[in-house]
């Protein structure tokens, strides 16, 4: 049995005779005679009943003709995948991402990413920054996003970005009529930490040891996202990365520069020993691009009292 014999017992199933078979074959009706009888010695099965000049399918035929119908659906299913792999190397994207970017920055970029290749699945799965190196670097994900590179980690990385962390206050908090907050001014208050092991909670500890600044430290959160909710609900202040700070910002949040500067990494990755997809290249591009949009957009607000201070001092 070849595809030709499939192809001769579909057509005239769907026809309904060996000669509207043969036009849409391009070939003549004897030719597709002799295929049918082929592909009914070839499986054992008599596909037809043979009244006069009509075909009239059996129920093996009938049977035999639903799998075919099956066979052809993945056949049509592997056509558009090439399509979509000649257009943009693959059909599908599957980003992982650690919460912090995983529940803000690239859902947007998604969306951004959709409006361009709307033909193209995207899906997004969220986790540790160590399971997404391990998922990048097992090819279970194309892209990944984290905010550290486990020393086990084989994925090839790129820098995102690296930006500083805002504090982020009930927006009834004492501080929150203040410009710009320093490790000084949280003396003594109830301070969300995110647990310890992670990298941008060392280096927090470590400015405000420098300072030294007692806060309070009874609540920790696995996530920034946690520790801003946690803010939300009147349990403290905290550092954040501005991106998760914007997306919790409301009438009860009040979000503020701090000074010196805690830095929060970006990092993507890339699986290792494989070509960079067009698709992954397009996606990253609309990612940084929306990071960048998003930065631009936060830092306006701080620039406008600069301008009317300055027209201030000119006047």
């Amino acid at each position: 049995m070849n595809l030709k014999h499939v192809e001769a017992f579909r057509a005239v199933m769907v026809s309904g005779s060996m000669t509207a078979a043969a036009k849409a074959l391009y070939t003549s009706q004897p030719n597709v005679s002799r295929l049918i009888g082929q592909l009914e010695r070839e499986t054992g099965l008599t596909l037809f009943q043979r009244v006069g000049i009509r075909l009239i399918p059996t129920s093996e035929g009938n049977a035999f003709f639903r799998e075919v119908e099956r066979a052809y659906v993945g056949l049509q299913g592997l056509t558009n995948a090439a399509a979509q792999i000649r257009n943009l190397g693959s059909g599908r994207l599957r980003i992982a991402a650690m919460p912090s970017a995983g529940l803000t920055l690239v859902p947007h970029a998604i969306g951004r990413f959709r409006h361009l290749f709307p033909g193209v699945t995207v899906s997004l799965h969220v986790n540790t920054s160590g399971t997404v190196n391990h998922w990048t670097g097992s090819q279970f994900c194309d892209l990944g996003v984290a905010v550290y590179i486990s020393e086990a980690s084989n994925c090839e990385v790129e820098l995102l970005s690296k930006v500083a962390a805002v504090c982020v206050m009930p927006a009834a908090h004492r501080l929150a009529k203040k410009a710009v907050i320093r490790p000084a001014d949280l003396e003594g208050e109830s301070f969300i930490s995110l647990c310890h092991g992670d990298g941008t909670r060392t280096q927090m500890d470590e400015v405000f040891q420098r300072a030294g600044v007692e806060r309070v430290l009874a609540i920790e959160g696995q996530y920034t996202a946690i520790c801003c909710e946690m803010v939300r609900c009147g349990m403290g202040v905290t550092l954040a990365h501005p991106i998760v700070a914007r997306d919790f910002a409301g009438p009860d949040i009040a979000i503020r520069p701090f000074s010196p500067a805690v830095l929060f990494p970006t990092y993507l990755l890339f699986p290792p020993n494989r070509p960079r997809e067009r698709l992954v290249a397009e996606f990253v591009e609309v990612l940084r691009a929306h990071h960048e949009d998003l930065i631009a957009q936060m830092k306006a607000p701080d620039r406008e009292p600069a301008r009317r201070r300055a027209r201030k001092a000119a006047a």
